[in-house]
């Protein structure tokens, strides 16, 4: 099939956002998909990949109309790519706004999938503060973009759910495909340690709703019973300078480590440096959204145990016996689910087998990558009208 792909992100960012396109166009790639990636230029620099990608360069790129820059310098290009060389399917990955795949689906009858990663309307009222008037603008782009299209990809069950309800998407247009993780890249190694240090990790951004002020308080109170545990918090972001004055205030000191933003080649080596890992999520945010966690699959493909909060999505660690679930925010319980695991090693090196297992049968970005080209079949060999 030949597949356009089209996506508003700004790859030259090292995050999840590229971390989910840049996978997946490589996996269609390698199952022999013949794949374009339309993506913006902010910066000068073009990346190379294995497949061909089309660039549209956006003069303002410092300005918050860049995206609005990027759709209408999209509509031209992607009609004249399918107009030259028509594809099966136009795969969008959702962003502020990606009208323009979902016009050009219905104005040329080609079949198109859009996936959502995320509800706009609600990250940019809390991520820009805007007035509720822009806030309800971007939730109309975002029903249109949604309706416009053939089929919805959400990565969790929770998005799902909310499409149904606020934009009323039917059910069956709806797929749930999870994230997933380069189980090459992500794999247990040894990693050889100075003196006694026990490490508990937590590897992400540092934001609101990551919930790893819980953390820091309950490596705490693990110290407390076993003071060889060291905490390692590997990422940056706006919560960092409070996190690093809360580990001051429990008086922590070098038992706790803030490495800072680090490469992506270097994020394995510091997951295979913990003994357990964490996805300490608070209930605001997720609880409705639930958990599709690059982070997780990360440290379950390298063969750690996992402890979660109790978000929709996060408890699959529970049902593969990979880790263990607390209560959201409950410093308690993660302290007391930090030490059962540390007390018991043997099953601590069970769930991290366990972990690694799930990661190579469940959530591969092959495994995740398969599901969409499936979906891709289905539309592309059935008839438009009946879509």
């Amino acid at each position: 099939m030949r597949i356009y792909y089209i996506c508003a992100a700004d790859i030259t960012n090292y995050d999840a956002q590229r971390t989910h396109v840049l996978e997946v166009a490589g996996e269609m790639h390698a199952a022999g998909e013949v794949i374009t990636l339309f993506l913006p230029q902010f910066r000068d620099a073009r990346e190379s990949f294995a497949f061909p990608a089309r660039y549209i360069p956006v003069i303002l790129k410092n300005s918050k109309l860049k995206f609005v820059e990027y759709e209408i310098r999209l509509l031209f290009v992607l009609l004249f790519a399918c107009l030259r060389r028509r594809p099966q399917i136009l795969y969008t990955r959702k962003g502020f706004l990606t009208l323009v795949p979902g016009v050009i689906s219905r104005l040329l009858r080609i079949p198109s999938i859009i996936e959502v990663n995320g509800i706009i309307a609600d990250e940019v009222k809390a991520g820009f503060g805007l007035p509720e008037g822009a806030v309800r603008l971007f939730a109309l782009f975002e029903k249109w973009s949604y309706r416009l299209s053939h089929r919805v990809v959400t990565v969790t069950e929770g998005l799902k759910t909310i499409l149904q309800s606020r934009y009323r998407i039917p059910a069956e247009r709806i797929v749930t495909i999870a994230n997933g993780v380069n189980v090459t890249r992500f794999a247990p190694r040894q990693i050889q340690e100075n003196g006694e240090k026990i490490y508990l990790g937590f590897v992400g951004h540092l934001v609101p709703w990551a919930g790893v002020e819980y953390l820091i308080r309950a490596l705490a109170a693990v110290r407390t019973h076993r003071p060889e545990v060291h905490g390692l918090i590997v990422g940056e972001g706006q919560l960092r300078p409070s996190l690093e004055a809360l580990a001051q205030s429990l008086k922590l000191g070098e038992a706790l480590t803030f490495t800072g933003k680090v490469s992506p080649e270097e994020v394995p080596h510091y997951i295979n440096r913990c003994a357990i890992c964490f996805v300490p999520a608070v209930r605001e945010r997720n609880a409705q959204i639930g958990g599709s966690s690059l982070k997780l699959y990360e440290y379950m493909a390298c063969g750690k145990p996992v402890i979660v909060s109790d978000i929709p999505g996060l408890d699959v660690v529970a049902r593969y016996e990979a880790g263990l679930v607390v209560e959201a925010e409950n410093v308690a319980a993660l302290a007391k689910a930090a030490l059962h695991l540390l007390e018991n090693p043997e099953l601590c090196c069970e769930m991290g087998r366990n972990a690694r297992n799930t990661a190579l049968e469940h959530f591969s970005w092959r495994h995740t990558t398969e599901r969409i080209l499936t979906l891709c079949r289905t539309l592309h060999g059935t008839q438009i009208s009946q879509i």
